[in-house]
């Protein structure tokens, strides 16, 4: 765990010189506990916070239980239940005037709705957070965050590096070691997905796979010396699907027998989906035919109306493969014909992501 945050967190509580001051930092170590995973520990100090809070304590202060408690709903993967709460928080803030919080709340929910695909509303939320000159800069960051990630999920792939570059200074200002875990997971995602797209459209680019292998690498060692395992689980998912890109199946198998079956209690249910694709073909293409063909009809199974469509798409390349590894020629081309409907799908989803974001186009604001 990041145990210099939560101790210096608990210094400042001991030193707190009146109860609303050590109400906030109370709330602070909950969201930070959410954030390391210890969601049990989190909801636990909240309500020890609310058990301390004043009956005339600030309204602002009041009103940020209902905020944190939206955190650690989050980080207990009830991501709707977490929007609907954060939403409602959003909603006291603003009809209190409440800026600071307004914020804070407009930052979390661009994280949200970006994680849904949901660009408008990201957009919105993001550009208000960094507009609201009362955002604390954890706020300005994470708005920062979701549009970067915007432009990934876009395929705009220079313009999110651009914002991550942007980011640096930021990220070493806030000397939060899950913040930048988490901003060196999300830069590591966008050469990742770079390298994959562009296999898919068959022009592999090399250099573009090295280049997320060493992003990736710096992202889990990083992860692995502030305990983030979340992240490092993602990063370890990740190099093995760029390992099968270099066509090393042997290490991307390795890496999926390690890293794999924890995965799923991370929360990254379409990553595992994709991971267990690309680990049928290491399968198959060591010679597993049995394990490797089990294993993709396993990843198919998976795939549901909420499975976003470059998912699907590596799931029926794979599938495809491994219908011909057991002579089923024609069920073969029916999931290539899906895998490249699903690609269609995909960029058509990132033109229309970049259309909106070249109309809402705002410089980052630091």
């Amino acid at each position: 765990m990041s145990r210099r945050l939560l101790e210096t967190n608990q210094r400042a509580i001991a030193a707190a010189l009146s109860a609303p001051e050590r109400v906030r930092l109370l709330q602070d170590r909950a969201v930070l506990l959410a954030r390391l995973g210890r969601v049990a520990e989190a909801e636990q100090t909240l309500s020890e916070a609310e058990q301390q809070m004043p009956c005339d304590g600030p309204v602002a202060l009041t009103l940020r239980f209902a905020y944190v408690r939206a955190i650690g709903t989050y980080f207990s993967k009830r991501f709707a239940e977490a929007r609907r709460a954060m939403y409602e928080a959003f909603d006291e803030a603003r009809g209190s005037d409440e800026q600071a919080l307004v914020a804070e709340c407009d930052a979390a929910l661009a994280l949200f709705m970006q994680r849904e695909g949901n660009v408008r509303a990201t957009i919105a939320h993001a550009k208000a957070a960094l507009a609201n000159s009362h955002a604390p800069r954890e706020a300005r960051f994470r708005a920062s965050l979701a549009l970067a990630s915007l432009h990934q999920d876009a395929y705009d792939h220079e313009s999110a590096y651009r914002l991550y570059r942007e980011m640096d200074d930021t990220v070493k200002e806030l000397d939060d070691e899950i913040a930048t875990a988490g901003w060196l997971q999300r830069a590591a995602l966008a050469k990742a997905a770079a390298a994959r797209q562009s296999a898919a459209c068959g022009e592999p680019n090399l250099r573009s796979v090295n280049e997320a292998i060493a992003a990736l690498r710096q992202c889990i060692d990083y992860s692995t010396r502030v305990s983030s395992v979340p992240a490092a689980t993602l990063g370890y998912l990740l190099l093995a699907a760029m390992h099968v890109l270099q066509r090393q199946y042997a290490a991307a198998l390795e890496i999926y027998e390690s890293h794999l079956p924890q995965s799923e209690g991370e929360g990254f249910l379409h990553e595992v989906t994709a991971a267990m694709a690309d680990r049928s073909t290491c399968l198959l293409k060591l010679g597993s035919v049995d394990a490797g063909y089990a294993q993709a009809v396993a990843s198919l199974r998976r795939l549901d109306d909420a499975s976003p469509a470059e998912i699907r798409a590596l799931v029926h390349e794979n599938m495809a493969t491994a219908m011909e590894s057991v002579q089923q020629s024609a069920q073969a081309r029916q999931h290539r014909v899906m895998a490249q409907a699903a690609w269609d799908t995909r960029r058509h989803e990132q033109r229309e992501a970049r259309r909106i974001l070249n109309e809402a186009a705002t410089p980052l604001v630091h």
